[in-house]
């Protein structure tokens, strides 16, 4: 069989390379020829069209790929080790994205729930693979840094946007060696003679990752809805001009660097600050947490009753981490945002699940004594993968004798919902309010209550 010779030549033409290819195969098919001919007369062609790119061209082709990499570095930063991990990361995620939007198409453009929307299905969508996929690369130091930091970016420019929209403000302040953050009302300062009600809010994340200011946007929702139910729940009986309700964004150290019982002792350090800094009285606190957070305010709570001779009002917790005890099967509940790499090494690294759970402190706090806490809102959703946890709290609860606390389970959403905005999940805007409504509450029965001299 002759076989003929073929030039590469700089002006080899880039658009006949298809066509090139096609010749291949077609004369492939008429005359047979060995596959190793046949793919060095291909990569001939990929060659010359190499060669066929002048300097310019070159700079494009790297800069774009550069950028396209660079923006998945960002996005998936605490997802991946090494550089070229990057690449299995990014796909699989943007499989995720396709499937979801697939998906959503297939069923007739409607949500998977009614109060969903596909912005939100594609958003968990993305956050459960990535937690149960790679989950546990968030315990790795470098990984969890750069979450923390990246959600710092975010927050701040959602927090500003949220806050122009709101009308309130943001102030940053450091305390034991952390930056924690006020959300408060732009329009009223606090003055020797301003009532201070306080929320102070520790942020979820696994006792790993996230920041206070990726929580400004939930602030800000929490501040303008409680402020407007204490408004109502006063009506004229009392001159609320005075009245400034504020949010604590409490900071604590994080997993890996720090295990417990660091997190609820930073946590307990800021209500100390509350106190003794800020000269806020018990009676004009309201603690809260979502997730890990949640677990921060409890063990808070069971610190102060333990240490403090005055409680505060009381705590709403939003789907709160409070059993180590219990597991998690996400096949239970695969239309949530935690996966089980997540939890698993959040368990493994938080507190060791060794000796009878009544030994492991208020790392556990459904094992502790619960007896003589104040009121407890605790918020929880239907197909969250630690639903059982608020459950177990709210039934330890009833066994120690507390009659005033609450268990409220949202129908058709995931975990921490309330979280996301209210524009792509209606339910939350629901969450929102009950929340607020139970510390309005709390806020009003304190100024009703005769205040001691």
């Amino acid at each position: 069989m002759r076989c003929d010779c073929y030039v590469v030549r700089r002006s080899f033409p880039t658009h006949a390379l298809p066509a090139m290819v096609s010749v291949v195969t077609k004369s492939s098919s008429r005359h047979p020829i060995p596959l190793d001919k046949a793919l060095r007369l291909l990569r001939s062609r990929v060659i010359a069209l190499l060669l066929n790119l002048n300097g310019a061209k070159l700079r494009g082709m790297v800069l774009r790929g550069g950028s396209v990499y660079a923006f998945f570095a960002l996005m998936l930063g605490g997802f991946y080790d090494k550089p070229w991990e990057l690449v299995e990361v990014a796909s699989r995620m943007s499989f995720t994205i396709v499937r979801a939007i697939a998906a959503y198409v297939a069923r007739g453009c409607k949500p998977l729930y009614p109060g969903w929307t596909l912005p939100f299905e594609v958003t968990r969508a993305v956050i459960r693979c990535s937690m149960s996929v790679y989950g546990d690369r968030l315990l790795v130091p470098s990984n969890a840094q750069f979450v923390r930091t990246q959600s710092e970016w975010v927050g701040t420019a959602l927090g500003f946007l949220s806050s122009w929209q709101m009308g309130t403000k943001t102030e940053a302040f450091h305390h034991n060696g952390l930056e924690h953050m006020w959300v408060r009302n732009a329009k009223r300062s606090v003055t020797p003679n301003t009532r201070r009600f306080v929320v102070l809010y520790y942020h979820g994340g696994g006792f790993a990752v996230l920041s206070p200011r990726m929580y400004i946007h939930f602030a800000n929702e929490m501040q303008t809805r409680i402020a407007k139910m204490l408004h109502e729940q006063l009506g004229d009986h009392e001159d609320d001009t005075s009245i400034q309700v504020e949010i604590l964004l409490a900071n604590y150290r994080k997993l890996p660097e720090y295990q417990y019982p660091v997190p609820p002792e930073d946590a307990y350090k800021m209500y100390e600050y509350l106190l003794h800094v800020e000269k806020v009285s018990p009676n004009q606190i309201v603690l809260a947490g979502d997730s890990a957070g949640g677990s921060l305010a409890m063990s808070t709570l069971i610190r102060i009753r333990d240490q403090q001779p005055t409680q505060p009002l009381g705590a709403f917790l939003s789907c709160p981490f409070v059993d180590l005890e219990v597991g998690g099967d996400e096949r239970r509940v695969p239309h949530c945002l935690i996966g089980d790499k997540a939890s698993d090494a959040i368990y493994t690294a938080y507190h060791p699940r060794n000796g009878p759970p009544s030994t492991w402190g208020d790392a556990s706090p459904v094992h502790c004594d619960l007896q003589g806490l104040p009121p407890v809102y605790i918020q929880a959703a239907e197909l969250d993968y630690i639903l059982p946890h608020a459950q177990n709290l709210y039934a330890k609860a009833k066994a120690d004798g507390l009659t005033d606390w609450t268990l409220d389970v949202h129908k058709e959403v995931p975990h921490v919902f309330t979280t996301f905005p209210t524009s792509i999940i209606r339910a939350a805007d629901k969450g929102l309010d009950d929340m607020a409504r139970f510390a309005a509450t709390q806020f009003a029965d304190s100024i009703r209550r005769p205040q001691c001299a």
